[in-house]
C-alpha cells in the first residue's frame, strides 16, 4: 500500500500541466529527484502557487504510478535574493539545470543537494563566479568526474609544469602533451585555485580571493562539463549574456 512521505526539497523547473496545475522537478534530500505534480499551482494564490524554481521547502508527498502528488508544503526558503536578482538567478538556474542533467530520477543523493543548497545561500550575497566555480568543482567531484592534477594525465610525468585540461582524457596535461592533444589552457594558479576548492568546504572556501581567477576556472570547467554532456545545457546561454554586461 502506497503511504506518503515527508522530504525536503528543492525545486529544479517546473512544467505547466493542463490550466491550472503543475509537475515540479523536486531535488530531495531523501529520495532524490522525483517529478511532483502540485494541483492548482499554476492558479493566483493558489497554496502551492509559491513553488517556482530555486524554492526549496518541506513537502508531503504520496505516490502514484509515474508521478507524486504534492499535498503539503511549507517553505523553508525561498532564496529570495537569487530569485529576484537577474544575474544571481541565472547563475542559480544554471547550476540546477546542471544538477538536473547529472542526476537520475530516486537516487538519493544528499551530498547533491547539500551542494545546492549551500550555494544557493551563498550565491545570496557572495561573488557569483566564485560560488559557480566552488559548485562546480564539487558536482565534478561528485560525480566521479574531476579532473585528475597529480600528473600529466597522457605521459604520467611529475616533473613538468600542467598547462591545459584535455578534455577526452579527463584531466590536466603538461605543455608537451597539450601541443599535441589540445586542451583548455590553465595557469598555474588557476590550478591552484581547483585543488584549493577540491579540498575544502563551503566554511574554507571564501578564504582566499578568488578574484579574476574564478570565473577562468568556471568557464575551464564549464567546457569539461558541457563534453561530459555532448552539449550545453539551455540555461548556460542566458546566463552567459548575462557575463557580459
Amino acid at each position: 500500500m502506497a503511504v506518503s512521505s515527508n522530504v525536503l526539497g528543492i525545486v529544479l523547473k517546473t512544467y505547466d500541466l493542463g490550466e491550472k496545475d503543475k509537475i515540479l522537478v523536486l531535488l530531495t534530500r531523501e529520495q532524490g529527484k522525483l517529478r511532483v505534480v502540485a494541483k492548482g499551482a499554476r492558479r493566483p494564490g493558489g497554496r502551492f502557487a509559491a513553488l517556482e524554481p530555486l524554492v526549496e521547502v518541506q513537502a508531503a508527498i504520496y505516490p502514484g504510478k509515474s508521478l507524486y502528488t504534492l499535498t503539503q508544503s511549507a517553505l523553508v526558503t525561498s532564496h529570495r535574493l537569487v530569485r529576484e536578482q537577474l544575474d544571481r538567478l541565472a547563475y542559480g538556474l544554471f547550476m540546477a539545470e546542471l544538477l538536473d542533467l547529472f542526476t537520475v530520477d530516486a537516487e538519493a543523493r544528499p551530498t547533491s543537494y547539500d551542494l545546492l543548497s549551500q550555494a544557493l545561500t551563498h550565491l545570496e550575497e557572495d561573488q557569483p563566479e566564485t560560488v559557480l566555480a566552488y559548485f562546480e568543482t564539487h558536482l565534478l567531484r561528485q560525480m566521479g568526474l574531476l579532473p585528475a592534477w597529480q600528473a600529466c594525465i597522457s605521459c604520467q610525468t611529475t616533473e613538468s609544469r600542467l598547462v591545459a585540461l584535455n578534455l577526452p582524457e579527463g584531466g590536466l596535461v603538461c605543455a608537451a602533451c597539450a601541443q599535441k592533444l589540445g586542451g583548455v589552457p590553465l595557469t598555474e594558479e588557476t590550478i591552484l585555485l581547483l585543488q584549493f576548492f577540491a579540498q575544502v568546504g563551503w566554511e574554507g572556501y571564501g578564504t582566499v580571493d578568488a578574484g579574476a581567477l574564478a570565473p577562468k576556472l568556471a568557464k575551464a570547467l564549464e567546457q569539461f562539463i558541457f563534453y561530459q554532456l555532448s552539449g550545453r545545457p539551455r540555461s548556460y546561454d542566458f546566463l552567459n549574456s548575462l557575463r557580459h554586461l
